[in-house]
Order: structure tokens, then C-alpha cells, then sequence
């Protein structure tokens, strides 16, 4: 299990504009599938352009999808996810 553990998860209301749900939807993410990387083996560390709260998470949804999650901590097991997109498998060359 990992240190650290996030299981309760902040979102706006749906029809918030500019909100974590639209931004999350503009990328073709729904918070279903944000959260499922959580649950999920996954790797992150510290995004050290934002504070120190704040972390990349790399994970997969349940069907596979691989994301990128730009996410806050706010303690107690609650994150707040701000951005994610899709981590595309980078291509082997053919020799």
C-alpha cells in the first residue's frame, strides 16, 4: 500500500463554469475515471512549478486507460483534481 492515500475526492458542480468537472471534461476525463487512478497501482511526485501540495499522478481507469492527473492534497484523504490528460505510449523504432 502506498504512504500516501487518497480516497475522498473534492469536484464542482457540473455545471460550474471554469469548474474541475468541465476542466476535467474538456480533456474527454470523467471524474469517474480521475478517481479510479487512485485505486489503482499508480506512481506521482511533487509538481515543483505549483506549492507544495500539489502532485502529478500517472495511473490507469478500470478499463485501462492510462492518465496524467494534475492533482491538490488537502489532508485527510481528500484530493482535489485540477487537470488530466492521456499518457500516450511512446513508440518503438523500427530498425
Amino acid at each position: 500500500m502506498h504512504q500516501y492515500g487518497w480516497y475522498r475526492f473534492e469536484w464542482d458542480d457540473e455545471n460550474k463554469k471554469n469548474g474541475n468537472v468541465q476542466h476535467l471534461r474538456h480533456h474527454d476525463i470523467e471524474p469517474e475515471e480521475a478517481e479510479e487512478c487512485f485505486f489503482h497501482d499508480y506512481q506521482f511526485g511533487r509538481d515543483e512549478r505549483r506549492f507544495d501540495d500539489v502532485y502529478i499522478l500517472d495511473g490507469r481507469t478500470d478499463r485501462g486507460r492510462r492518465l496524467r492527473l494534475v492533482f491538490q492534497d488537502k489532508g485527510n484523504g481528500l484530493a482535489r483534481v485540477f487537470t488530466g490528460w492521456d499518457v500516450k505510449r511512446k513508440k518503438r523504432r523500427r530498425r
